[in-house]
């Protein structure tokens, strides 16, 4: 303290004493009183944060303090390597962050404060924030707190995912603010904003989330405006399928398939089928009252569907779950199929099922009654007759390697080009080592020589392993090469393993995939497995969740974005094996 700074306190401390003595306390100057409070506030220490949580209460001296908390955070932080369990970490927020909530949820702060206190709540990621983030998600209004949502999402999936998210009331705000929320009239546009909006809702995922989100289901997309599609299909019912498929709701069975029968909501099928792929004792009943017509309300949508549609979607979806209660219906269905788009994707959907011989020799016969001129209507037209070649490749039989090669030859005008790219390309995964010629000497007639790179893959180890299944297998304990050479080697391994495998040679696929990083090569891991699997396997399917919830942990968006394969086949697995 300088000598006329306590020169100014003693004399002030000997008239104040005077004062009291004579029982009158004197009325002191002003400017007297105002240099004693500099001093003081000037002797706080400013490297203590209770200083500045002190500070919250001060309008004038809030701003600055927001910051300077936020500096003690983030500082903390990079002294203890952004451990959050850190025992500094804990004791300043015990300090900071009920106070710093309190400033939020009163209100009557300026926007940028009130924009930086969020985030710096929200990077805390502590649950004794919840009442902020709730007032965030309650207030929200397009163009006015917009960013406070994206921050209070961000703080939602983080505390969620530490399993200590239980404030009902943060959990319900969550779900006002996403049902009002319409990225079509958000003002900034951001997309991480609605896509973290959309990720803590799925990462709470909460049960009282389940009847919300399949009265979201309800709602009609108007085809003509890009505004309800984005709305409507992109975000508020594209979520609420997911949701429905994170709880496993299977009360939202029935309106989940007046989605896939809905036309204006074709683009939500494959979410639909994978949820309705955790559901499947009850999907699979609700799906068949469909296709046979138990259920006059979906039956009546599924004839209602433009071009007769209704059977095609319908088989899509039974086929992913594929149980074995779903094999003679749609035999059956595919018996009465009356246009040529029900015909190829009831066949298509038969491939998906285990195979034998009454699969097989149905999916033959519907492939006979295409012409050269055959098309799907659907948005691309492909050749029907090219789809069901392709589609043999799930088979695993290297004898239809013959039939192949007849119909690649054989096909002539537009459907030609089609035919030699789909036919060879289910020619390489079926052939076995005594057809490896005739399928190389189609390859040398139409593909490039690039593609003929590939062919040489799958020959290589076709002759190598024969029909030696731990030969096939082997090639897995060696990493995949990342050229199209090397990830055909893998995938032709994949394939004639489960050709020529058994119980065994599944377990050691299983025992393998984790180690596959290429998305194309595990794939063809996971479809072997599959087709080793015709009763299902609990205990696969388990091992596979595994792999999958590794790649999440490891955040190699690679390799999560490939993984949809790998999940779907867990499912089907599971489904299967379920009485």
């Amino acid at each position: 303290m300088s000598n006329k700074s306590r020169t100014i306190v003693l004399g002030l401390s000997t008239r104040i004493a005077a004062g009291l003595v004579r029982g009158v306390l004197p009325v002191l100057p002003l400017v007297a009183v105002s240099a004693a409070s500099t001093m003081l506030v000037a002797c706080a220490d400013e490297n203590d944060p209770k200083t500045w949580v002190k500070r919250l209460d001060d309008p004038a001296q809030r701003s600055p303090a927001v910051r300077r908390l936020a500096q003690f955070f983030e500082d903390t932080m990079t002294k203890t390597n952004k451990n959050r369990e850190a025992p500094e970490v804990t004791e300043l927020l015990n300090v900071i962050v009920e106070p710093m909530t309190k400033v939020y949820t009163a209100g009557n702060l300026d926007d940028k404060t009130r924009r930086e206190l969020i985030k710096s709540l929200a990077d805390m990621r502590d649950s004794r924030a919840a009442p902020a983030m709730a007032k965030a998600f309650n207030d929200y209004e397009p163009g006015k707190n917009e960013e406070d949502v994206k921050f209070a999402s961000q703080w939602t999936s983080g505390v969620a995912s530490q399993g200590k998210l239980t404030d009902q009331a943060l959990i319900d705000s969550l779900w006002t603010c996403f049902a009002k929320f319409q990225p079509s009239q958000s003002k900034s546009k951001s997309y991480n904003l609605v896509a973290d909006l959309h990720d803590a809702v799925l990462d709470v995922k909460h049960p009282s989330y389940g009847p919300k989100a399949t009265e979201k289901l309800a709602a009609a997309v108007d085809a003509n405006s890009p505004e309800s599609a984005m709305d409507q299909i992109q975000f508020w019912q594209k979520t609420a399928v997911q949701v429905i498929k994170e709880l496993k709701y299977a009360q939202a069975v029935k309106p989940l398939v007046k989605v896939l029968l809905t036309p204006t909501k074709a683009e939500l099928r494959p979410t639909v089928n994978a949820a309705l792929m955790v559901i499947p004792v009850e999907a699979e009943k609700t799906l068949l009252g469909a296709l046979q017509g138990t259920d006059p309300e979906l039956a009546k949508l599924a004839n209602d569907v433009p071009d007769k549609l209704g059977p095609a979607i319908l088989a899509d979806a039974i086929s992913w779950i594929s149980r074995p209660g779903s094999r003679a219906p749609l035999l059956a269905a595919l018996e009465k199929a009356d246009n040529d788009t029900n015909r190829t994707v009831i066949a298509q959907s038969l491939t998906r099922f285990p195979p034998d011989n009454g699969i097989r020799d149905a999916f033959m016969g519907a492939y006979r009654k295409l012409s050269s001129t055959s098309k799907l209507k659907t948005p691309d037209e492909p050749f029907a007759r090219p789809v069901l070649v392709q589609v043999s490749s799930a088979f695993y039989d290297p004898t239809l390697t013959d039939w192949v090669l007849r119909e690649v030859s054989g096909s002539k005008g537009d459907e030609g080009a089609s035919m030699q790219a789909k036919g060879l390309e289910a020619a390489l995964k079926l052939m076995d080592k005594g057809r490896g010629r005739a399928v190389g000497e189609m390859v040398t007639k139409y593909w490039t020589k690039e593609e003929k790179e590939l062919f040489n893959g799958a020959l290589n180890i076709t002759e190598k392993c024969g029909n030696d299944a731990k030969c096939y297998a082997a090639v897995f304990d060696e990493p995949v090469a990342s050229t199209p050479t090397g990830r055909m080697k893998a995938i032709k391994a994949a394939r004639m393993a489960a050709t020529y495998g058994r119980e065994d040679t599944k377990k050691a696929l299983l025992q393998k995939i984790d180690k596959i990083k290429d998305g194309q090569s595990r794939l063809a891991l996971a479809e072997a497995i599959d087709y080793l699997s015709p009763k299902g396997d609990t205990a696969a399917a388990e091992a596979l969740d595994k792999v999958v919830a590794g790649d999440i942990a490891s955040g190699n968006k690679d390799l999560i974005a490939g993984d949809d394969a790998v999940v779907k086949v867990a499912n089907r697995l599971r489904a299967r094996a379920l009485p």
